[in-house]
């Protein structure tokens, strides 16, 4: 019975006091003379352990359940034992609260470290993010300036290789001006030793080119004749509705007689009459002070636009400035100060300034589907604002084998449009007979190079020649010239006979062809030999 040694807990706890015994009485079952009075009883000799304790617990057992309070005291051990049940399982409650507000209070502190992890981690990117920005502003900065200490660089290195190369330049013309003063008087006393014994060897030829300039000046008579013919007819017509309208045509062609602006120009009688009215305006405006026309001249190539444009400057008296579309675009940024240049120049010029542009379609693009840099753009621009009035200070003269190109704005600032076509058969024997005369009678009967004439027909082969090269432009019929010319240096004897001649134009026609299918290839030309301009450009 465990009430008999004291009532343990759930955890071995004592539940209380231990019941007392009462003590043994001397004589008392069980007592005999073992203990020998007061003398403890032997230990056993294999252990410490006393058996005395428990003799007396079995003795005070036996005693107390033969009392009348046993039952109390069994009820009691029961009361206590349930008490100590309950303060166990409320402490045990405690026990789980507490463990539940311990996970609350670790959960709350763990996602407060949270919150200030992701704060600090956030307040980290962001300093990171600006320190990023900071250096990327930095380091644009820095080539910012690196780019501008290499543009001023290049700019002085420019400059300086300018001033050079004007150094060098001065010192090459000085050069030439000596050279050819000493070229000039060794060719002065040559020439008047040729000549004397050229004009005994040439007798012949002389009389053939005189021959042949006589031809020449019979056929452009006959022209002179046709163009007068047309206009007397026109001019009677006029007369007949209009006086006014007659006077001022009479007027206008006797003011064209002191000068021609077209000497050396080989067009059709239609177009040379209307480059004609073009040149005297010119020089009337110029007289008159009155405000410029501006004209595109447009065609195939070598149709004598540039000419017709150095003869009307040289006819009207102004100054003259050339330029070709080529020359803009490596300017860069400085085209937009160049262009401003030529402008106030010609504001300057007392004369005018005639302001001519050659291969103008490659400058004055289209700004909307052309693909051009920034550069050229901003030219383009000034351009259009120095040129956006008339102005009687300046003309333009602009020529191009593209104008289909041009932008808008440049269209709009053209006030005539002339097209040079190729020349036909009356226009390419004059051609061939004046650079016949050009580059290889001259030089013949003048006895200045190493260059003789074969005896044969000259004006009969020059009309033959005129009638095998349709299709060939002023420019090629010239380079025609030089061939033959070249041709004659290359022989032994230096005499050009007339196979060599013939030679020289069949090859000359094969390159013509040659050209022309890869113009037909390119779609810029078809089978009939005239180049393709949109109906909005054609006259």
């Amino acid at each position: 019975m465990s009430w008999l040694f004291g009532i343990k807990g759930p955890k071995g706890e004592g539940a209380g006091p231990p019941l007392s015994l009462p003590p043994a009485q001397p004589g008392a079952e069980g007592g005999g003379d073992r203990g020998g009075g007061d003398r403890p009883a032997p230990k056993d000799k294999w252990s410490n352990f006393d058996p005395t304790g428990l003799e007396r617990a079995a003795k005070a057992a036996r005693e107390l359940e033969h009392s009348r309070h046993a039952k109390e005291a069994l009820s009691l051990a029961q009361m206590q034992e349930q008490t100590l049940q309950l303060e166990q399982q409320s402490k045990l409650k405690e026990y789980e609260a507490a463990v539940e507000q311990l996970k609350s209070e670790q959960i709350r502190v763990q996602a407060e470290e949270r919150r200030k992890t992701l704060s600090e981690e956030t307040r980290q990117h962001q300093a990171r993010a600006q320190y990023q920005d900071k250096l990327a502003r930095q380091r644009y900065d820095d080539q910012l300036k690196q780019q501008q200490l290499l543009n001023e660089e290049n700019l002085r290195k420019q400059e300086e290789s300018v001033q050079k190369q004007e150094a060098m330049r001065r010192a090459t013309v000085e050069r030439e001006m000596e050279l050819r003063h000493k070229n000039e008087m060794l060719r002065v006393e040559a020439e008047a030793r040729a000549r004397a014994k050229a004009e005994r060897e040439n007798a012949d030829i002389i009389r053939e080119q005189i021959r042949l300039k006589a031809a020449e000046h019979r056929q452009t008579i006959l022209e002179s004749i046709r163009t007068a013919g047309t206009l007397f007819g026109e001019g009677f017509r006029t007369f007949v509705t209009d006086w006014d309208k007659v006077t001022a045509t009479v007027s206008r062609r006797l003011l064209s007689k002191p000068q021609d602006a077209l000497e050396g120009v080989v067009l059709s009688p239609s177009l040379e009459a209307r480059v004609r009215d073009i040149a005297i305006a010119t020089r009337n405006t110029m007289k008159n002070r009155s405000l410029y026309r501006n004209i595109l001249a447009y065609g195939p190539p070598g149709t004598g636009k540039t000419l017709f444009a150095k003869k009307l400057a040289l006819h009207s008296g102004m100054d003259y400035a050339i330029m070709t579309g080529g020359d803009v675009a490596p300017m860069g940024r400085d085209g937009v100060t160049a262009m401003h240049k030529v402008f106030d120049w010609a504001s300057t010029s007392r004369r005018g300034l005639l302001l001519f542009v050659d291969e103008a379609d490659a400058f004055l693009r289209k700004r909307a589907t052309e693909k051009i840099s920034e550069d050229l753009r901003a030219t383009l621009n000034a351009f259009l604002h120095r040129t956006g009035q008339h102005s009687s200070k300046f003309m333009l003269v602009l020529a191009s084998n593209q104008p289909e190109q041009f932008d808008w704005a440049v269209n709009d600032r053209i006030d005539e449009m002339v097209r040079f076509d190729l020349p036909g058969r009356e226009e390419r024997e004059r051609l061939v007979r004046m650079y016949f005369d050009k580059y290889v009678l001259k030089p013949a009967t003048e006895g200045k190079q190493r260059l003789k004439l074969a005896q044969f027909d000259y004006g009969k082969k020059c009309s033959e020649i005129a009638q095998l090269t349709e299709g060939m432009s002023g420019r090629e019929i010239s380079q025609l010239a030089v061939a033959w010319q070249a041709m004659a240096y290359a022989s032994e004897d230096g005499v050009l006979t007339e196979a060599m001649m013939d030679a020289r134009v069949q090859d000359a026609m094969q390159q013509h062809q040659q050209k022309m299918q890869w113009l037909k290839a390119e779609g810029t030309r078809p089978e009939g030999g005239q180049f393709l301009i949109p109906s909005t450009q054609a006259e």
